[in-house]
């Protein structure tokens, strides 16, 4: 769980200095992939593709959505500072409530979820309300980011549930990175960083020049940002087989928290007394709405007529 907790909190901190190091979020985001891709064909032996047909499920599909979120995440910490970042991510809840209904995936709900989703969002609405550091073009890239991770979680949880693919841990994870460096390659080009990045004297320097011009501190800060997203990837699987549904929650809070305390003492990001207040609301509300969820999925699922009829006949 400590593992967890700092390789979590450590993605988003590192991701932040990366971006800031290297100003090129897709230029980096194609550094980590590239940086995962290798790490994962060094334990090719793990790597399971059970057909081509379920490769090209997986493949053409879940990629798309785990790329767009990785990169329209590096705009929203370019963009952003981490407590608003941190604060506005609560908000996901609405997201996947309302995307899972149009999807007719079936959800319960009672009081106290939608008690605990009011309470997130009047927690966001002070802080937006209060904050002194905030842009629209941020915004925009937190709702991206925040749609496109909702999208993913979805389409990942349908094909490892619903109609599951053959495919290992391993084997997911290298057609997620993989199949994204080939996208990343238009991308870079659409986004002006395939050839340029910024003006100095005028001219726009070529992306070699920008990478060469890193610093060793600032190349250390990317090659962190990469290990981190390896480590990230195994201690997530990894946590949720050791902790509670609740304990991971916390956990979650506990790094959105640590995240949020890094931005004002280290970066020195400023905030005001309400935008405090709002910040410690989202939170509340964030576990708050945690703790009702689990307390859905512990409840006993009625019994349908056929399935009582079965359970009441006599064994002969």
């Amino acid at each position: 769980a400590a593992f967890y907790l700092a390789s979590s909190a450590g993605m988003s901190i590192l991701n932040k200095l990366a971006v800031t190091a290297l100003p090129l979020p897709v230029t980096l985001v194609v550094i980590q992939m590239a940086f995962t891709t290798a790490t994962t064909l060094c334990g090719w032996r793990l790597i399971h593709i059970g057909s081509l047909r379920d490769a090209l499920r997986w493949g053409c599909t879940v990629p798309l959505l785990f790329n767009a979120m990785l990169v329209s995440s590096m705009f929203a910490m370019r963009h952003n500072t981490l407590g608003t970042i941190a604060v506005f991510r609560n908000i996901a809840p609405l997201f996947t409530l309302a995307i899972e209904r149009v999807f007719r995936v079936p959800i319960e709900v009672d009081g106290p979820t939608i008690a605990s989703l009011l309470t997130i969002v009047l927690g966001v609405g002070i802080y937006h309300a209060a904050s002194i550091q905030f842009s629209r073009v941020g915004l925009t890239a937190i709702g991206v980011n925040i749609v496109f991770a909702v999208l993913e979680r979805i389409l990942q949880r349908y094909l490892l549930a619903q109609e599951p693919v053959d495919l290992s841990k391993p084997g997911m994870m290298l057609l997620n990175n993989a199949v994204g460096i080939a996208i990343n390659g238009v991308l870079l080009v659409a986004f002006g960083e395939a050839w340029s990045a910024g003006a100095v004297d005028g001219e726009p320097p070529a992306l070699g020049s920008v990478l060469w011009g890193l610093t060793l501190g600032q190349w250390g800060v990317v090659a962190a940002s990469c290990a981190n997203g390896v480590a990230i990837s195994y201690a997530g699987l990894r946590v949720q087989q050791l902790v509670t549904a609740t304990t991971f929650m916390v956990l979650t809070n506990a790094n959105k928290l640590i995240v949020i305390l890094y931005g004002a003492v280290a970066l020195g990001e400023r905030t005001s007394l309400s935008a405090a207040v709002g910040m410690a609301l989202s939170l509340v509300g964030s576990f708050w709405y945690a703790r009702a969820r689990a307390a859905l999925s512990a409840r006993p699922k009625p019994i349908v007529d056929g399935e009582a009829a079965r359970l009441l006949k006599p064994v002969p």
